[in-house]
């Protein structure tokens, strides 16, 4: 029985392979059973391809061959094999036939059992092959995406970073960086000595508290923190103070629960490559764990109408092209979108012209684009606190911690002088000076310090990673820290849309309601709504999706007066000419930046298909090894209605993307079907090596146990993953 195979085989939440052919490979796993049954003379009954009602049926010979309705498995009945009535491999009337299962010795009857799982190994590798000799896409394993404030932005990578190895693994694609984060296992880091983590902490009450009580608690560990993994290695908290950890007493020292991970790779193209290693620390648990990662992009431009309506691309001189590829801006070639971004960000003020290649042209195109200032309100908001900071950053030298609010730089007041979206341009323009900021920093008993301090940023422009998501915190680059900006107005621009509507200092904003921009005037407005509450009060990512709004059409905000009042008011954004504040991307979309893999004849083909069955088979591995441990949830368990979901979306994609995932499920019924769980093959091969070395057989009543115990088992596990797979189809 395979059906238990088919509901591991996805049990990663986030599903990566899907197929349409699910039919086929449970066919050559029975055809696996069958042929050496018949090979050792044993009378076959049933050869049946799926479970439920028959939809069709042949008698050829001895044998009846079955399709059934449900595809999500199979069996082949024996003369003296029945899962359902396990009493056959102990009566002694059937094992006098000489044809049946039970009348082969032990030798014959393990050649039957692991048969499928051999012929799953085979046609996993031949399946492997076949797409290889096709050629498969992958996404490389460079970074395209940091976001702010998540464990990889702290430990300091950048887009265009490329990883090679997470935890001494190799990484090949980037769909391996993401089965390694999900899959790594949990280790326990242990402080040797509780006083070796209060003599990392600042003296004072916080510090006696811990030192008082050596029980579970959560706490931010400053940058330098060392916490020993074993006797072999130490790992130095890369991710500054921002990273939390789980404290619990362990004998004399406290252990710190987590999954940190090595990530090895460079940093550059050519010679002047260099080799980079962060320590991360991943968020999450299973298949939920994250380190904020994206993959990088092609240079090579999607169609405009795929971008955000009204932005600089869309009004490109001539106009921008599907496929389009950039080569140059203004003089600077460009060889990655993360070069193009950093490019676009340093001179988001200035009229660039891009330099394209285009398919059927002979020559390189000259197309220009034009800059375009931030759609604003008119309004400015209390800084929040520092959420985050990056491991060897300005911020992190200078001193400045988690939960430091800043509220001067160079003197000016920060909310009223500065508005707080546009420090991190405002500090940019200052890289290389030192710069004197003052921070409120809360204290364990008693008010607020001020501190001074004083940092030289870095140059690195600002609004290069816009706050996307409402959780999202805003970060200055050039500092190395992120922060929340509140809904708190606290200015209001003279003549701005914002006065005029009304708006007064002391407001608090509570929801945002945005209408988006449409290519045509014959589309349907869209309009979405932006909550704020305590946990989610981030005003930046606000001001970001207002870049997308229809500029003829009012923002609709809720405002709570200082007064308590509420009312609605709608504030039509403006783009302020006395602000040299300009949108850090101009609003194109790229093609993945994919690598085809292809074989250059049938030895090499074989070669590459074992170096993926290797891959896959370990991952099977750590799948079923976080199951167990519970690092990941049954709860991210698929079942059929979730492969069937799935299976479109694979139908419609490639080939050898479907081979591959033929592959990778033939190979997850090898691992999962020899499980030793009874009325799996496993389960057969615990018995028939009992009876191997015992000289008899296991009795009719353990069998018999046994195998309710399996079925029951199969059972619940099918009535659960149906009603996650429904859940799922409810659900928002």
């Amino acid at each position: 029985m395979v059906i238990l195979a088919h509901l591991l085989a996805v049990s990663i939440g986030s599903v990566l392979y899907v197929a349409a052919g699910i039919g086929l490979v449970i066919f050559f796993h029975e055809l696996g059973h069958f042929a050496v049954a018949k090979w050792c003379n044993v009378s076959v009954e049933r050869f049946s391809i799926g479970f439920g009602p028959v939809i069709g049926r042949v008698k050829w010979g001895e044998t009846e061959y079955v399709i059934s309705i449900v595809p999500f498995g199979g069996y082949v009945k024996m003369l003296g094999q029945d899962d359902i009535d396990p009493s056959q491999l102990t009566s002694d009337e059937i094992a006098e036939d000489p044809r049946s299962y039970s009348a082969k010795n032990v030798p014959q009857r393990m050649a039957i059992i692991s048969a499928g799982v051999i012929m799953n190994l085979i046609t996993g590798l031949l399946f492997f092959a076949c797409a290889y000799g096709l050629g498969v896409g992958t996404e490389q394993p460079i970074v395209g995406l940091v976001q702010v404030g998540l464990p990889a932005w702290e430990a300091g990578m950048e887009p265009g970073d490329r990883i090679r190895r997470i935890n001494g693994d190799s990484i090949s694609s980037f769909e391996d960086v993401i089965l390694s984060v999900a899959l790594a296992p949990s280790q326990r880091l242990l402080f040797q000595e509780p006083e070796d983590l209060v003599a990392l902490l600042d003296p004072g009450p916080a510090s006696e508290e811990l030192r008082s009580r050596f029980a579970t608690r959560r706490i931010r560990l400053p940058h330098d923190a060392i916490v020993v993994a074993d006797t072999s290695s130490q790992w130095s908290i890369k991710s500054g103070p921002t990273s939390l950890f789980q404290l619990t007493r362990s004998g004399s020292g406290l252990a710190v629960s987590g999954n940190m991970l090595k990530v090895e790779g460079s940093r550059g193209v050519g010679t002047s490559a260099q080799s980079m290693t962060w320590n991360v620390l991943p968020r999450g648990k299973g298949t939920g764990r994250k380190i904020g990662l994206g993959p990088e992009h092609d240079t090579q431009f999607l169609a405009p109408e795929t971008g955000p309506a009204g932005w600089p691309a869309s009004r490109a001189k001539p106009a921008l092209q599907d496929k389009d590829r950039l080569k140059q801006i203004n003089d600077t070639p460009i060889t990655s979108v993360a070069q193009m971004r950093r490019y676009q960000a340093r001179h988001a003020n200035q009229e660039l012209v891009y330099q394209i290649e285009r398919e059927g042209e002979a020559g390189p195109i000259e197309i220009t684009v034009p800059p375009s200032r931030f759609l604003t309100l008119g309004i400015s908001m209390d800084i929040g606190q520092v959420t985050s900071i990056r491991d060897r950053s300005p911020a992190n030298t200078a001193g400045l911690r988690i939960g430091d609010k800043l509220i001067t730089v160079n003197g000016r007041d920060i909310g009223k002088s500065v508005n707080p979206l546009e420090l991190p341009n405002f500090l940019a323009k200052l890289s290389g000076q030192e710069v004197k900021i003052e921070v409120l920093r809360p204290q364990p008993t008693g008010e607020p310090e001020t501190i001074a301090l004083t940092v030289t940023p870095d140059d690195q422009p600002g609004w290069l990673n816009p706050p996307e998501q409402q959780s999202s915190p805003l970060a200055i680059p050039s500092l190395g820290l992120a922060f929340d900006c509140t809904v708190n107005i606290l200015t209001v621009t003279p003549g701005s849309p914002a006065e005029k509507a009304g708006i007064q200092s002391g407001d608090q904003i509570s929801q945002v309601t945005i209408t988006l921009k449409q290519l045509s005037t014959e589309t349907k407005p869209t309009t979405f709504d932006i909550t704020f509450d305590d946990q989610n009060a981030n005003w930046a990512h606000a001001i970001w999706m207002i870049q997308r709004s229809d500029e003829s059409k009012p923002v609709l905000l809720h405002v709570v007066g200082a007064d308590g009042k509420e009312r609605d008011i709608g504030v039509t954004p403006w783009r302020n000419p006395d602000r040299d504040w300009y949108l850090p991307k101009r609003g194109t979309r790229h093609y993945p930046l994919n690598e085809m893999r292809q074989a250059t004849g049938i030895g090499n083909a074989m070669g590459l298909a074992f170096n993926h069955a290797e891959t896959t088979l370990a991952r099977i591995w750590l799948t079923l090894r976080s199951l167990f441990t519970g690092d990941i949830s049954v709860t991210e368990l698929h079942g059929p209605i979730g492969i069937a979901r799935a299976a479109y979306n694979v139908a419609e994609t490639s080939v050898s993307k479907l081979l591959i995932f033929l592959g990778f499920l033939s190979l997850n019924l090898a691992v999962i079907n020899f499980l030793p769980i009874p009325v799996l093959d496993g389960g057969h091969m615990v018995f028939l090596t009992w009876e191997a070395v015992t000289r008899r057989r296991p009795s009719e009543r353990v069998l018999i146990a046994a195998t309710y115990f399996g079925l029951a088992f199969v059972l619940l596990l099918m009535v659960t993953v149906i009603f996650l797979d429904i859940e799922r189809m409810w659900s928002p």
